[in-house]
């Protein structure tokens, strides 16, 4: 198990948790949220197509303490980003459903396709300033997965 492969399987886990959703585009459809990994995709078009509604699966950092445990720690950020050009201002509200969605399925199940074991460490934020018609969110988890054991003939 590698940090690389933890991030593909959170970004399908992600797209399965929200399918059947759609977000507002500013071009007035509704579509189902993008998710990209580590970042947006580089736009090489000329036509400045806007990305969102996404989420950006985005690995963080991680941790083997160098004791022997049998697994290391992975911190990975899921940012998101939607558009709702509402007069009431509410597109926070798709947000934060979002993020209420990440936490209950890894609250419910902590497993992650056999692979990894999320730690229950879960913090969210939206974001302080106004971007209308933008509106952003992010939360981070923390996965525990298999760490690379010793095979010297000293261990």
């Amino acid at each position: 198990m590698t940090p690389l492969i933890l991030q593909d399987n959170l970004a399908e886990e992600i797209s399965r948790i929200l399918d059947g959703c759609l977000y507002k585009t500013p071009a007035g459809e509704r579509i189902p949220i993008h998710v990209f990994k580590q970042a947006l995709p580089v736009n090489e078009a000329d036509d400045d197509a806007d990305p969102v509604p996404y989420i950006i699966v985005r690995l963080q950092n991680g941790e083997d303490k160098g004791t022997g445990d049998s697994t290391n720690t992975v911190s990975l950020v899921v940012v998101i980003g939607v558009w709702d050009d509402s007069s009431d201002s509410q597109g926070y509200r798709d947000v934060m459903n979002i993020i209420q969605k990440i936490y209950e399925r890894f609250h419910k199940d902590p497993i992650l396709n056999g692979i990894a074991a999320y730690s229950g460490e879960f913090d969210w934020a939206l974001n302080e300033d106004d971007y209308y018609p933008y509106f952003f969110g992010a939360c981070s988890l923390k996965f525990h997965i298999a760490a690379i054991r010793r095979e010297d003939r000293y261990t």
